[in-house]
């Protein structure tokens, strides 16, 4: 979400990106009115959380389907370290595409956070470590969730630097997979995230977190 001027230059690239904006204004305050109107315990939370972010005016959130649990957030090459694969593999796809390419991470919060976790999982491209499974990521703050790690521009910024150690590569510049999922496919996706963090926490349960990790 990026909090952009009400001061228009003229300029027709400035009246569109006021239009982005306004169009994702309209539907953060949908998000919430259904939210309260359903009585989800955590809409106030979450919309304290997510005016934090607009007001940094460094991530790029949408609400999909207007649900103010549901959040997609754009990660562009500016968010991971300039020495990682990542950055350098989002980079040679945002200049074979000449328009800029991120990461999507989706975040599907529960009723109750922060006392339950996130379900937040890579929505696309297809990223290639071997710390990542299905979308799911091996870190231990989404694994073995604390309600204290419920900051979520904190939590960003663990994942974005996650990102960056882990050596992911983007498949489709790597040579293996596709760069985008379809709409079909997305649904898929997040249950496949899902039974990969079901089974990371039963494995770290059973043997801990070693040092190797990141």
């Amino acid at each position: 979400c990026a909090l952009i001027s009400s001061e228009a230059d003229g300029g027709e690239e400035d009246a569109e990106a006021q239009a982005v904006v306004e169009r994702r204004m309209e539907s953060i305050q949908r998000g919430l009115a259904s939210a309260k109107a359903a009585g989800v315990p955590s809409a106030v939370r979450l919309m304290k959380e997510l005016r934090r972010l607009c007001l940094m005016g460094v991530y790029e959130v949408d609400l999909v389907g207007d649900s103010l649990q549901t959040w997609e957030i754009a990660l562009y090459d500016w968010a991971f370290d300039e020495q990682s694969a990542l950055h350098r593999d989002l980079h040679l796809l945002s200049d074979a595409r000449d328009e800029l390419v991120p990461i999507m991470l989706r975040l599907h919060f529960p009723d109750d956070f922060p006392f339950s976790p996130p379900l937040v999982y890579i929505a696309q491209p297809e990223l290639l470590s071997e710390y990542i499974f299905d979308g799911a990521l091996c870190m231990e703050l989404l694994v073995d969730w604390r309600p204290q790690y419920g900051n979520v521009e904190a939590m960003l910024v663990q994942i974005s630097a996650f990102l960056s150690m882990s050596g992911a590569r983007i498949a489709s510049v790597a040579g293996s997979g596709a760069a985008d999922v379809s709409q079909d496919e997305t649904a898929a996706v997040q249950e496949k995230a899902k039974r990969a963090y079901e089974h990371l926490k039963a494995f770290h349960d059973k043997k801990g977190w070693s040092n190797r990790q990141l």
